[in-house]
């Protein structure tokens, strides 16, 4: 008796550790949550030809920033200043033209006007705004006067030579336009006829006496080289006239 109550002692123990076994839940192989984590985080590979997902994901979390835009640089030519616009240092001009008024107290009934020619070189900037220049002109003035009723007449001629100097300065910012003043300093070479008095009269006589001017003037430039010039003053007659050469 005492041996078939240990058996079925040892028995019920047995089979309660059984029961106990299998009511705990067993854990989770590690190689199954392994195989999850893995397949959460890889990427599926990429199809033949397609970008990887990866790659795409990162490009659009992070665009690239742009690049910074060229910087444009404009050349702007300096501007002319009133001082210098039309005529500066080593610019050289010729004037040709007539003059206008009598000059020289002459009281001519058949005057011709007066032909000049005049050549000036800018050498000097930078005294004020504008330009120094210096040159010279040559210019011929014929003065006639007939006897009312007579075939006598008398007749002046003038040869003018003279040393000028201009001080330009553009009162405008058109470089076509150039302004200026100036004086000169020369020989007048006078020679003068009267026939109406025949040889009992010294009627010829000449001379050289020196002259001075003092004038204004403006030039417009039609073009780069030519344009036409007006001058007011005293020098060989009140008002010049004419074409301009710019070199």
């Amino acid at each position: 008796m005492k041996t078939l109550a240990t058996s079925l002692c040892f028995s019920a123990l047995l089979l309660s550790g059984a029961a106990e076994a299998q009511t705990k839940s067993s854990p989770r192989p590690a190689g199954k949550v392994g195989n999850a984590t893995a397949r959460v985080t890889t990427a599926q590979p990429a199809a033949k030809g397609a970008a990887p997902v990866k790659a795409a994901a990162v490009a659009q979390v992070a665009p690239a920033a742009p690049a910074p835009a060229a910087k444009t640089v404009v050349a702007v030519a300096p501007k002319a200043t009133a001082g210098t616009a039309g005529f500066g240092k080593g610019s050289m001009a010729v004037n040709l033209g007539v003059g206008l008024g009598l000059g020289y107290d002459y009281l001519g009934n058949a005057n011709l006007p007066a032909l000049n020619l005049s050549v000036e070189r800018g050498i000097i900037e930078g005294i004020g705004p504008g330009t120094i220049s210096v040159g010279g002109l040559v210019g011929y003035k014929a003065y006639r006067y007939n006897y009312p009723g007579t075939d006598y007449k008398a007749t002046w001629t003038d040869i003018y030579v003279a040393a000028r100097g201009i001080y330009h300065y553009n009162l405008t910012e058109n470089p076509k336009v150039d302004t200026y003043a100036g004086i000169s300093l020369g020989l007048r070479l006078e020679s003068w006829k009267d026939t109406y008095y025949g040889n009992d009269y010294n009627s010829s006589y000449g001379g050289a006496y020196a002259h001075s001017g003092i004038f204004v003037g403006g030039r417009y430039y039609f073009s780069d080289k030519v344009g036409a010039f007006a001058e007011a003053g005293y020098d060989m007659s009140y008002l010049k006239l004419g074409l301009t050469a710019k070199f």
